[in-house]
Order: structure tokens, then C-alpha cells, then sequence
């Protein structure tokens, strides 16, 4: 008398219909579907191997049979001889994935260790790279050259805030400190304002120490920008008619050397609201439409020399230098034009006086 296999079934009645057997949605996840359960079941149930009789045991056209026998063989279900076992088919299959999941790992880490190259090779990591509505640029040329297409582009608005570091590029005029500043290329401001652009500026304190920063926003103010100052400003900014603006990427970031362009929802909530906040709290300087509270009077040459060193940015100590006087005289002579000026701060006459051409005249 044969024996049976311990898990192989009893012969059933083989006119009886193939169901697909224990839960498919299982056995979907050793890449059994159900074409391929049924050709198996009726092979482990009558010993068939043809394709054409499976087809009729399960139910299923001869082409289907055909793919579900190539697969069941290739995943060691069926051989020559008929089909093997569940429980050591299934086990083999388990063990096999199992092995192609753990050697797929493997590979996985292996990449994973090499990302930062393999990013390099893919795009250079001092590439300027789009990420949605933002773009990181490296390098002080390119940052230059972003600044000036975006100031030279503006059609409406400039909203910058000013503070160092600044960097150098070009000859510039001469006695310039610097030609371009890594936000708000001054030369650029000019020529927007000369087309009608509106500019405003809040400029920290720390810029105005810059030497010679003082006398090119001098300048500007005479030139029509609004111009205020804050005691510390927390970042460089430039805002091109709230719809891009370029900023450090961040805090520690050398602000020389990378910049984050954006564009979209941030300048509207964040950025644009940022630097009205900070405009509110500055203290004005000058801009169009200043009234005129300054006598008509000439300005005597003392007070233009004077006038001068002001818009230049010396201390009062240097002040004094140049006059060869005390250090309390030379205060005292500053407070007396400021009074005949109208002007709250120092730096708010040398704008003034630019604005009227007085100091061209020195």
C-alpha cells in the first residue's frame, strides 16, 4: 500500500471545482497570485503537470496555466516530477526572500555611506539647485551677479536690510570702499531709483561704521530712497517686489559666500512682514517727500567742511582732528548745524545736504 506525504492532502474528488485555498492575500506577499494557486492546488490534487489539463482543473485558459506554471517552477513549487510539499516549498520561499531582503539591505547601506558623493557626481554641491519655491547660491561672484539682475529687474518696490558683512567687487569709483554689497548693490539701487523704483532701506548701525557705507547711503537718500536706521538688524535682506528675495540661508551661514533665494507663500507671511515690523521700529533718515526745515541760508565754509566729515561718518574724536580743536568744541559745533539743520541725527543732515547738492560744493 503507497504511502501518503504527511502534508500533502487526500485525494479529493478531482471533477470537484480548485478554490484558491488558504487566505490569497498572504500568500500574495511570496508573490503567489491567484492563477497561481489554483494550477497548484489542482497539481498538489491530481498529480498533473500539462498545462492544459491544469487549465481545466482550475479553470483558467491554457496561456494563464502556461504563466503560472513557469512561475510556480521558478519559485520551486512544481519540478519535473510534480508538485513539492507546501510546508517545504513555502518554507524554501520564505528562507529565499528572507535572504534577498537581508543581501538588498546590505546593498542599501552601502549606498547610504556614499550619498553625499554620489549626490557631488549628480549635481556639484556649489550649484545653484531649485528646491520648490527655493534656490541655494554659492559663491560671491554669483551672489553679486544675482544681486544685480534682481535689483535691475525690479518694476515696482526694493526693500533691503543692510548690514554687514559686505564684500568687494570690482574697482568701483574711486574712494569707494566697495562697489558691490552682497545685498542691495548700491550702483543697481541707483538705477532702479533713476526709473521710478520705490527703495527702502533700514541700515544697522554697525553698516554705517563700514567706512565710506555712510557716504554711499548718503548718496542714495539723495537720490530718493527712504532710508532708516536700527540699532542691530537679524539678517541681510533684499526683497524685489515681494516676490523674490535673497537672505542668508542661515544664522551661521558666511553670508559672503551663500545665499537662499525664495519665492511664493514665505514673502508674503514671513519676509514682507519681517521688514515692516523692523521699518516701524528704525529711526528715519531720510527720504521723498522730507520736509523742508532747514533755514535757506547759505552755509558758511566752516560748516560745510564740517558738513562733510559728518556725511563721511567720523566720529567726533576724528571731527576734532581735522578742526584741531577739543573734543567738547567739536560737539558743540556739531549740535549748533544740526539745530540750524533740523536735523535729528548727523546722519540725517549729510542726507539732507545731499539731497541739495551741498556737498559738492565742498
Amino acid at each position: 500500500m503507497p504511502t501518503v506525504e504527511p502534508d500533502r492532502p487526500q485525494p479529493e474528488d478531482e471533477t470537484a471545482p480548485v478554490g484558491l485555498g488558504p487566505d490569497p492575500s498572504v500568500l500574495s506577499l511570496l508573490g503567489l497570485d491567484g492563477d497561481m494557486l489554483r494550477v497548484y492546488r489542482a497539481a498538489l490534487r491530481t498529480g498533473a503537470t500539462s498545462s492544459g489539463e491544469l487549465a481545466a482543473l482550475a479553470g483558467i485558459d491554457v496561456d494563464g496555466a502556461e504563466r503560472g506554471l513557469a512561475r510556480l517552477a521558478a519559485d520551486g513549487f512544481l519540478t519535473a516530477f510534480g508538485a513539492v510539499a507546501p510546508r517545504a516549498a513555502l518554507r524554501s520561499v520564505v528562507t529565499r526572500r528572507m535572504a534577498e531582503l537581508a543581501a538588498r539591505e546590505a546593498e542599501l547601506r552601502t549606498v547610504d555611506a556614499m550619498v553625499d558623493g554620489l549626490a557631488d557626481g549628480l549635481w556639484p554641491s556649489d550649484a545653484r539647485l531649485p528646491v520648490s519655491d527655493a534656490s541655494l547660491v554659492v559663491g560671491t561672484p554669483e551672489i553679486a551677479r544675482l544681486t544685480t539682475h534682481l535689483v535691475m529687474s525690479a518694476r515696482r518696490e526694493v526693500l533691503v536690510l543692510d548690514t554687514p558683512p559686505y564684500v568687494q567687487l570690482g574697482a568701483g569709483r574711486p574712494g569707494d570702499a566697495s562697489t558691490h554689497f552682497s545685498v542691495g548693490a548700491d550702483d543697481d539701487v541707483d538705477q532702479a531709483l533713476a526709473r521710478g523704483v520705490v527703495s527702502r532701506r533700514i541700515v544697522s548701525q554697525e553698516g554705517l561704521d563700514v567706512p565710506g557705507r555712510a557716504e554711499g547711503i548718503l548718496e542714495l537718500g539723495g537720490a530718493g530712497m527712504s532710508v532708516r536706521v536700527r540699532a542691530t538688524l537679524p539678517t541681510k535682506l533684499l526683497v524685489v517686489d515681494r516676490e523674490t528675495a535673497l537672505l542668508p540661508p542661515s544664522a551661521s551661514a558666511d553670508a559672503t559666500t551663500t545665499a537662499l533665494v525664495l519665492r511664493g507663500g514665505l514673502l508674503a507671511h514671513v519676509l514682507v512682514p519681517l521688514f515692516e515690523a523692523l521699518w516701524d521700529d528704525a529711526v528715519p533718515i531720510a527720504g521723498p517727500g522730507d520736509d523742508d526745515r532747514h533755514p535757506d541760508g547759505a552755509l558758511t565754509a566752516e560748516e560745510r567742511e564740517l558738513l562733510t566729515m559728518l556725511a563721511a561718518g567720523l566720529k567726533d574724536e576724528a571731527v576734532a582732528r581735522q578742526l584741531d580743536v577739543h573734543v567738547a568744541t567739536a560737539r558743540r559745533r556739531i549740535t549748533a548745524l544740526l539745530t540750524r539743520l533740523g536735523a535729528t541725527s548727523r546722519f540725517q543732515a549729510g542726507v539732507q545736504a545731499a539731497r541739495r547738492g551741498w556737498l559738492g560744493d565742498v
